[in-house]
C-alpha cells in the first residue's frame, strides 16, 4: 500500500530552499538541459561552496545529535537555592560549639580537681604550721613556769607565743572558710568531703589559742609579781638627805606595786595567790613608815630587821607560787601533747 503523499500547495515548488542557497527562481520547473546551458564549472563550485556554508548554519537532523548534549539545569529561585546550598557559617559555628563542649568536658573536671587539691593543700599546710609551732609553745611554757626564771627571761616568752598565735589564727580562718564549689560537669565528692573535714579544724585552732593565752597569762602574772615591792639595796643608816631620797623611792615602789596588783587576774589559777599579794601590798604601806622611822631614829638594828622582813615576804610570795606553777606546767604540757597528736592525725586524714 502506497503512502499517501501530501498534496503541495499552489506555488509551493521549493523556492524557500533555493532562497537559502541564494538562487533566484520563479518556482517553475527547470530542465537539466537549461541548467547545464546556463552554468559553467566555476559557477557550480561557487554554488556548492555556498550551499555548504549555508547548510552549516542549519540545525542537524534529530537523529544525528544527542538530545542531552546541550542540556543545562533550570536555575532555581533564590529561595529554593538557599535551601539546597550548604550554610558554611552555621557549619563552622556548630563545629566550634562541638569543640568547645568537648574541651569543657575534658578541662572542667581537671580544673575542678586542681581546685579541690589546692584547698586540701591549704588545709594540710595550716595544720602543719600549727603543729610545727607547738614546740615553741612548749619552750615558752617551760620559761614561764620555771621558778628561777628572771624577769628578762619572762620577757622573751611573748616571742615564742607570737608564731603560735599566727598559725592558730590561720587555721581558724581555714576552718571558717567553706570549700570552693566544684565547676560544672565535675564530681562533687571531694568538695563535700573537704567541707565536712574543715568542721573539725576549729576546735584544734581554738585549743591552740587557749593554750597560748594561758601560757601568756602565766608569764604576765610573774612579770607583774616581779614589780611588787621591787626594791634595790636598802641602807640601814642614813642622813636627812638620804632619808628624803628613800621616802620618794619607797612611795614610787608602793604605787608600782598597787598597779601590778591591779593587773593581776582576780580569777583563775592565780586568784588565791593574788589575794596573798594583795595582803602583802597593803602591809607594805605600814612597813614603809616603820623603815623610814628607823632611819630617822638612826636605829640600824630596827632598820635591818625590817629589811630582812621585806625580803622574806617577797621570797615567800615566790615560794607560794611554785606549786601553782608546777600544776599549770603539767596540765598545759599534757594538753599541748594531746593537740599535737590530733593535728598529726588530721594532717594524715586530709581528703586527697
Amino acid at each position: 500500500m502506497k503512502q499517501q503523499e501530501t498534496p503541495k500547495k499552489a506555488g509551493d515548488r521549493g523556492r524557500w530552499y533555493f532562497q537559502v542557497l541564494g538562487i533566484e527562481t520563479d518556482g517553475s520547473p527547470t530542465t537539466l538541459q537549461e541548467v547545464a546551458r546556463t552554468r559553467d564549472a566555476s559557477r557550480t563550485t561557487e554554488l556548492v561552496t555556498g550551499m555548504w556554508d549555508e547548510t552549516a548554519e542549519l540545525p542537524p537532523a534529530n537523529g544525528d545529535v544527542d538530545p542531552l548534549a546541550d542540556w543545562t539545569p533550570t536555575e532555581l529561585s533564590s529561595k529554593a537555592s538557599s535551601k539546597r546550598n550548604v550554610r558554611w557559617p552555621v557549619v563552622v559555628f556548630a563545629l566550634a560549639i562541638g569543640i568547645a563542649a568537648g574541651f569543657a568536658l575534658w578541662w572542667l573536671p581537671q580544673a575542678s580537681e586542681q581546685r579541690a587539691t589546692a584547698h586540701a593543700d591549704l588545709i594540710a599546710d595550716s595544720l602543719s604550721d600549727l603543729y610545727g609551732d607547738l614546740g615553741g609553745l612548749q619552750d615558752a611554757l617551760a620559761i614561764a613556769t620555771e621558778p628561777t626564771s628572771a624577769v628578762p627571761d619572762l620577757g622573751t616568752v611573748g616571742l615564742g607565743l607570737g608564731s603560735v598565735a599566727d598559725s592558730a589564727a590561720r587555721l581558724l580562718d581555714v576552718a571558717n572558710e567553706s570549700a570552693p564549689n566544684p565547676l560544672p560537669l565535675s564530681p562533687e565528692d571531694r568538695f563535700r568531703d573537704l567541707d565536712a573535714f574543715r568542721i573539725g579544724l576549729e576546735p584544734m585552732a581554738a585549743e591552740a589559742i587557749a593554750l597560748r593565752s594561758e601560757v601568756a597569762e602565766i608569764a604576765e602574772y610573774r612579770l607583774a609579781l616581779g614589780s611588787v615591792m621591787a626594791i634595790d639595796a636598802l641602807p640601814l643608816t642614813a642622813d636627812s638627805s638620804i632619808v628624803a631620797e628613800q621616802t620618794a623611792a619607797l612611795s614610787k615602789v608602793l604605787i608600782e606595786s598597787v598597779a601590778a596588783l591591779d593587773s593581776m587576774p582576780t580569777s583563775g589559777p592565780f586568784a588565791e595567790h593574788r589575794n596573798l599579794v594583795d595582803s602583802e601590798v597593803t602591809a607594805f604601806a605600814q612597813w614603809q613608815d616603820d623603815y623610814l622611822t628607823a632611819l630617822r631614829d638612826d636605829d640600824p638594828a630596827k632598820a635591818g630587821e625590817l629589811v630582812e622582813q621585806l625580803e622574806l615576804t617577797r621570797s615567800g610570795l615566790s615560794a607560794e607560787l611554785v606549786v601553782t606553777l608546777a600544776t599549770l606546767r603539767t596540765d598545759i604540757d599534757g594538753r599541748i601533747l594531746d593537740l599535737a597528736e590530733r593535728l598529726a592525725r588530721s594532717i594524715a586524714a586530709v581528703p586527697r
